[in-house]
């Protein structure tokens, strides 16, 4: 599955892309720039290992934000944040397949471009996710 938006680009809240300095670490993923209410598509075949909160559900501003996470093949996990799912844990999904719709961030951090996070980790270390994103290469 090819997907070709763009990466959140700089904003009072920062960078969207990789390795971007956060305070005192850096980004461990991309966002994708997109509207509220969007598709989020799997980018490879696998089967949904987990889906959790970001952010304790008790926190009443942030508590209701959701990721799915899907683990290809290969054993690596593709996790996407701010996304409300539409599969569950066990689920087998393919590349291209809507695991999920994108949730609003804009009343939590006024001035955000709406996005969602993707990121990738290899033998549980997060790695560039360019890999996943052809638009990014080169």
């Amino acid at each position: 599955m090819k997907i070709d938006a763009p990466v959140r680009g700089q904003d009072k809240h920062g960078s969207g892309a990789f390795g971007a300095p956060r305070g005192s670490r850096l980004h461990n993923g991309v966002d994708i720039a997109c509207y509220a209410g969007s598709a989020v598509f799997s980018v490879a075949d696998g089967e949904v290992t987990k889906i959790g909160y970001p952010y304790s559900p008790s926190n009443k501003k942030k508590g209701h934000l959701r990721y799915v996470q899907v683990t290809d093949t290969a054993s690596n996990d593709a996790r996407y944040f701010y996304v409300q799912p539409c599969v569950k844990v066990g689920d087998q999904v393919s590349d291209g397949q809507v695991i999920g719709i994108t949730q609003g961030l804009l009343k939590i951090y006024p001035g955000i471009i709406d996005h969602f996070h993707f990121e990738v980790l290899r033998d549980g270390k997060r790695i560039n996710p360019k890999e996943y994103l052809p638009y990014l290469r080169g």
